[in-house]
């Protein structure tokens, strides 16, 4: 059962970097795919469901793309300040991605589970500087913060405003995230200034996210 899940979901992920969320259809999802359609919705109940599986693993890469390069040897404010650097980076660079994560952002649903997948994130990685948070303080520091990252998306989406330069876009991102979870000033200008520097190890990790978004 897990192979035909599998095959749903890398059918559904080339058709909606090929063509887009909007023009795909479940019925064009079942032929790519070559399994009955009543297996499609054993597994999902729409395509919203389909696609938000789709966007959560480009999370998830991004996510494995930064332990891989960093791991335990990088402290958690860098690895999730150069998690935020990176998807802006890909979003600035690869179309497809822009336009997956435009639609994504955009859905109430979708967006729930993106903002719950990464406060579960955010509070395992800020533990130590917030030893009174609940689960619903991070809920709501995170709502707040993909906010911005939405605004953001759909800014280079639209194309408005394109004279904001994006080391600029990152490095405000960046500082309000970290002050959202108390990180202290000091070190939010050592780590802005050190992504400021990485932004050809960023370009670089932002292509292979999107190679490894297509490839499954």
């Amino acid at each position: 059962m897990e192979d035909i899940r599998s095959r749903i979901l890398d059918s559904a992920k080339e058709l909606f970097f090929t063509q887009g969320y909007k023009k795909t259809t479940i019925r064009q999802i079942v032929d790519k795919s070559g399994v009955l359609i009543g297996s499609i919705y054993y597994f999902f109940k729409n395509k919203e469901e389909v696609f938000q599986s789709v966007v959560l693993d480009i999370f998830d890469k991004c996510d494995h793309l930064v332990s891989e390069r960093f791991g335990e040897k990088e402290s958690p404010v860098f690895r999730y300040a150069f998690m935020c650097a990176l998807e802006l980076h890909a979003v600035e660079m690869n179309r497809q991605i822009c336009e997956l994560f435009f639609e994504g952002y955009t859905s109430n649903t979708i967006m729930e589970e993106v903002v719950k997948h990464t406060a579960e994130r955010t509070q395992t990685l800020f533990a130590a500087y917030n030893a009174g948070f609940s689960y619903e303080d991070y809920y709501a520091r995170t709502l707040a913060i993909k906010g911005i990252m939405r605004n953001y998306i759909a800014n280079r989406y639209l194309n408005q405003n394109q004279d904001i330069p994006l080391e600029q876009r990152t490095d405000l991102l960046v500082e309000m995230s970290l002050h959202a979870f108390n990180v202290t000033q000091s070190e939010i200008e050592q780590v802005k200034m050190r992504i400021l520097n990485m932004n050809n190890k960023l370009t670089r990790m932002a292509i292979l996210l999107g190679a490894k978004s297509l490839s499954g």
